[in-house]
């Protein structure tokens, strides 16, 4: 009796699993912080579809903040391209004496 509920739940599982990996991108720009808690709860957090919100400081306020709300897989790329984009300055840098 145990194997079998043990090999139900995997298949729940695993039918779960690809539910999501066969998901469409979110618009995270349109959604709000109900709508990103409600998708996150049907995704994994280590899902490149999960969504991580962060806080921002406004421009020209002391104060007030705003929220940035990306997909994991969005905010891996943003990383890779500012990596990049440090490593081309470098690299340009160094090829020309004195800085020119």
């Amino acid at each position: 009796m145990t194997f079998s509920l043990t090999i139900a739940l995997l298949l729940q599982a695993t039918t779960a699993v690809a539910a999501t990996a066969n998901m469409p991108a979110p618009n995270t720009a349109e959604m709000s912080i109900a709508e990103v808690k409600a998708f996150n709860a049907k995704v994994g957090k280590d899902h490149p579809h999960y969504i991580r919100c962060r806080a921002i400081s406004v421009t020209g306020s002391l104060v007030k903040r705003g929220r940035v709300c990306r997909t994991l897989a969005e905010w891996a790329k943003l990383q890779d391209d500012g990596n990049e984009q440090a490593r081309a300055i470098v690299d340009y840098s160094r090829t020309k004496p004195g800085g020119q």
